[in-house]
């Protein structure tokens, strides 16, 4: 019988393979929710072949001034590819920051996992290649 504890199940991406069953290995609720988080902010738009509107502009933004203008830019693509893409989330606040040598972009964000009522936190570090 299958185990139905879990509200969310997704395939961990590496698929690697559990030794004893031979599954797929899985990730479960917060985590599966968050690394869908995480994978939908660091796809670029036009990425994902077949859905190339699946995705946000933030690493084209890495490559402009990190100020008041760019922070908004950054923070509503974040917005919209949850909301658009990610039905589990409940998008709470998305923080936007300079990283120490001003090539990098810090984001932290909060949502709640649908059907959990503690918020839960991604934090995304991208760098820009030189």
């Amino acid at each position: 019988m299958a185990n139905t504890s879990f509200t969310y199940k997704d395939f961990d991406i590496s698929f690697q393979r559990n030794a004893t069953t031979g599954d797929i290995y899985t990730v479960t609720d917060n985590d599966a929710v968050k690394r869908s988080v995480k994978l939908l902010v660091t796809t670029a738009l036009g990425e994902k072949l077949f859905h190339p509107e699946i995705g946000s502009s933030v690493y084209s933004s890495l490559f402009e001034n990190l100020d008041a203008s760019t922070v908004l830019t950054i923070q509503r693509s974040i917005k919209d590819v949850i909301n658009n893409f990610e039905p589990r989330a409940t998008l709470l606040k998305v923080d936007v920051t300079a990283g120490s040598d001003d090539n990098s972009v810090n984001i932290q964000i909060f949502f709640y996992v649908n059907r959990v009522p503690i918020p839960v936190s991604v934090t995304v570090n991208l760098e820009r290649i030189r």
